[in-house]
């Protein structure tokens, strides 16, 4: 607002106190309004923010359950998970199955000859194969070190798997330094082998097929595959981690089960698919918890004041719950009529519009037709894809709620242009008021002026008549 003052010289009042009580009368009802807006606004946006986070987080578990091996009808288990473990796909066959480990698969490191500590190598390059027709060309610049040589070779291969570093002996340094090379690739036939390009790289040549001995060159550690036998049945693999050497199933073999024979164990996914719709009934829980939270009144410890929720007679949210509600009850073809709806599986509305888990009934069905239980779920007409597909709605860019939120904002920049309107509305007044006063102030100060000037010469007459 314009800085205007009174003096109120004239007429003795505090013009200054009574244009403020006149400007705060006028505008106090419309900046009133404009707070309460703006707090409703506010706590709107925010509400739309926490629906659409929820909704999101809901898709997300959704989601995440749909893609792994959380609705497996079966599970495989170890006997020792300390020596092998392992996992069941979708096309697993229950049984069990006995594993002996007679040797891991290894990968291949071996040591180069020594060389002279403080030596360097004529420029060239060395042949570094890794057997099968995996062979690499590291250059070697004039005057390397066997410290640079190294650097090379990891540069060269460090996404290769293969590493050097360096060697020495610290109780004979006299004897030179030597170059180890460790793959990470296992396998038998995945043996390292260098060949240098001139008598100078020679130095560091290693036929990874020869075990090394002393101060020569060759394998410390032999490339090999693992050995192992299922029910009595001699089967060997390139890696410890074997798939499909029973179909469906992936293990790993440990270090802690060479020797030893292990039993794995393939049946109803149990604790698996409970833990699943666990989760999924949770995930849908805290949608009907937030929306809840969101829409309720509340009455207050008196009975009569009452707090609500940001989005209280939100149509949005009502119409959104009832499709996700229409959704847990719409029937889905499993191949298995008893499963069709969602209760079918033990999984019921509550009063509150929670979902609850009867066990009991859960049990029976991942006893009898743990299979129909994905197909529920995660199937092309699936529960998952449904509710995802309804949710997209809300959530997506351009989406119900984006919509709902812009519109929220424009409300908010609504707000801001009324507010600059009435400042400049009170900032008007303000100076009219003063306007109005001053020159009242003024005119009361002129006829004062005027009063006394009169009252002086009547006083004047009265006392000549006397004299």
């Amino acid at each position: 607002m314009a800085t205007i003052t009174g003096t109120g010289l004239g007429s003795g009042l505090d013009i200054n106190s009574i244009v403020k009580s006149l400007v705060d009368a006028q505008s106090a009802p419309k900046t009133a309004q404009l707070d309460r807006l703006k707090s409703q606004t506010d706590a709107k946006i925010s509400g739309v923010g926490q629906l659409q986070s929820v909704l999101e987080t809901f898709q997300k578990a959704m989601k995440d359950l749909g893609a792994g091996e959380a609705f497996n009808a079966l599970a495989a288990t170890s006997s020792k998970i300390e020596q092998i473990t392992v996992s069941a796909a979708n096309n697993a066959v229950a049984g069990s199955y006995q594993v002996k480990i007679n040797q891991l698969a290894a990968a291949s490191k071996v040591a180069t000859g020594f060389t002279p500590s403080d030596g360097t190598f004529n420029a060239g390059s060395l042949a570094i194969s890794l057997g099968g027709g995996d062979d690499f060309t590291v250059d070697i610049a004039e005057g390397a070190s066997l410290v640079e040589v190294r650097d090379a070779i990891n540069a060269k291969l460090k996404d290769k798997g293969v590493t050097a570093n360096v060697v020495s002996d610290p109780a004979n340094p006299q004897a030179g330094s030597r170059l180890i090379l460790s793959s990470t690739v296992t396998g038998a036939g995945k043996d390292i082998s260098i060949s240098g390009s001139n008598a100078s790289l020679a130095q560091l040549n290693v036929d990874g097929t020869l075990q090394q001995q002393g101060s020569g060159a060759g394998y410390i550690t032999k490339a090999q595959n693992a050995e192992f036998e299922i029910d009595g049945l001699a089967l060997s693999s390139a890696t410890n981690k074997v798939d499909g050497a029973v179909s469906g199933l992936t293990f790993e073999l440990l270090a802690e089960g060479v020797g030893k024979t292990t039993t794995l164990t393939v049946g109803p996914n149990k604790t698996g698919l409970k833990d699943s719709i666990q989760k999924f009934v949770d995930a849908y829980n805290q949608v009907v918890k937030v929306t809840s939270s969101l829409t309720k009144v509340t009455k207050g410890a008196d009975g009569t004041t009452t707090s609500s929720g940001a989005l209280v007679g939100d149509s949005t949210v009502r119409q959104m719950m009832n499709i996700l509600r229409k959704e847990l009850t719409t029937s889905a073809d499993t191949g298995n009529d008893a499963i069709r709806i969602l209760a079918d599986l033990g999984v019921k509305t509550q009063n509150d519009g929670t979902l609850s888990i009867e066990q009991g009934k859960l049990d029976k069905v991942i006893q009898n037709s743990p299979e129909t239980i994905g197909t529920f779920f995660k199937g092309t007409d699936g529960l998952f894809k449904r509710l995802s597909d309804q949710i997209k709605t809300y959530t997506q860019t351009g989406g119900i709620l984006k919509e709902r939120s812009e519109s929220l904002q424009g409300t908010l920049t609504s707000i801001s242009k009324q507010r600059d309107t009435h400042t400049r509305a009170m900032a008007a007044l303000e100076e009219r008021l003063y306007a109005q006063y001053n020159a009242m102030d003024n005119l009361v100060g002129q006829l004062t002026s005027t009063g006394n000037s009169l009252l002086s010469s009547l006083d004047a007459l009265a006392a000549r008549s006397k004299s």
